[in-house]
């Protein structure tokens, strides 16, 4: 599907139409193309003059966020991430180029990010017409809000994952801690890169004018917290892991604790049983009336000496 978007909203299933009139293209206008085809990319490089190497990007769908400087447009890749931590974690990438006339969006699949500002621009919101630069902030600032909603899932995952690590640490915790662990990290390989093309675009006169230069200082703050909330988790999900460890461990201790407690009581029993149970013919008190009950007495005897000493030491 092809969006152009300059006066009015006009939707394409080929991009050609939308360029058959011919429009003029030193009026603003906004291009958003979802899952491009070969044909698309085509006509990109021959009607724009776009580099190729910015064309294999979007044909290869590469992940990571960045920013190229041509003569007379410039490229980004801004990488994201959906809202949903529960699944398999997925990006989310927008392919763009800017220029002051013109911006050109490339995703593949729906981008929440993308479907928000065309609902606006659809509602009646004046966007396009504010210049190219406010259309790459709605982008941005919409996909830095989508990081704020992920980042908020992880910490309570992990917060939840805590409280159980502490009271209930079985094998599935440790999965669990183990998928927000890799989740963690992704998080921080997109917005890391992300970071820096933001400080970037604050430095490209040629991009953002004076007048929104406030909006995306706004932006590259979100993502400094965004980053520095994603250490965050990181080191919580590595105190939950040790704390895991920890929990196990001291549920093994009292494990073997109880063992050792109950070996120690049976030792002397099973002495006592030992010396009774040889083949002996000359001993006197397998032939005493009440050699069995003494032997059972002083057996419960030590046990509950034993116990009484244990408790005592407070080692029950």
């Amino acid at each position: 599907m092809i969006t152009y978007i300059n006066n009015k909203v006009h939707e394409f299933n080929d991009l050609e139409k939308a360029f058959s009139k011919d429009p003029d293209t030193k009026e603003m206008f906004w291009l958003n193309i979802s899952n491009p085809t070969a044909n698309d990319f085509k006509f990109l490089k021959n009607k724009f003059n776009f580099h190729h190497l910015t064309i294999e990007d979007c044909m290869h769908k590469a992940k990571r966020s960045k920013i190229n400087d041509y003569n007379d447009y410039h490229f980004l890749i801004i990488s994201t991430t959906d809202n949903n931590v529960s699944n398999a974690f997925s990006y989310n990438n927008i392919y763009i180029y800017i220029s002051l006339n013109y911006i050109i969006t490339i995703h593949y699949g729906e981008n929440k990010s993308i479907k928000k500002i065309m609902n606006d621009i659809n509602n009646g919101l004046s966007i396009v017409s504010n210049g190219s630069d406010f259309v790459l902030y709605n982008i941005l600032d919409d996909a830095i809000d989508q990081l704020f909603v992920v980042t908020d899932k992880v910490e309570e995952k992990i917060n939840f994952l805590e409280e159980e690590s502490m009271n209930n640490p079985v094998q599935s915790t440790l999965n669990n801690i183990m998928k927000i662990k890799k989740t963690v990290i992704k998080l921080r390989r997109v917005v890391s890169p992300l970071r820096e093309v933001l400080n970037t675009l604050l430095r490209h006169d040629d991009i953002i004018t004076e007048k929104y230069r406030v909006y995306f200082t706004d932006i590259y703050d979100h993502a400094l917290r965004i980053y520095d909330l994603i250490e965050s988790d990181h080191e919580m999900v590595t105190s939950c892991l040790e704390l895991y460890s920890s929990q196990l461990s001291n549920s093994m201790n009292k494990v073997m604790k109880v063992l050792t407690i109950i070996t120690t009581i049976m030792m002397p029993l099973t002495i006592i049983t030992g010396i009774y149970g040889m083949n002996f013919q000359d001993m006197p008190e397998l032939h005493y009336k009440y050699g069995y009950f003494i032997t059972i007495f002083i057996m419960f005897f030590i046990s509950f000496c034993e116990i009484i000493y244990f408790n005592k030491k407070k080692w029950l």
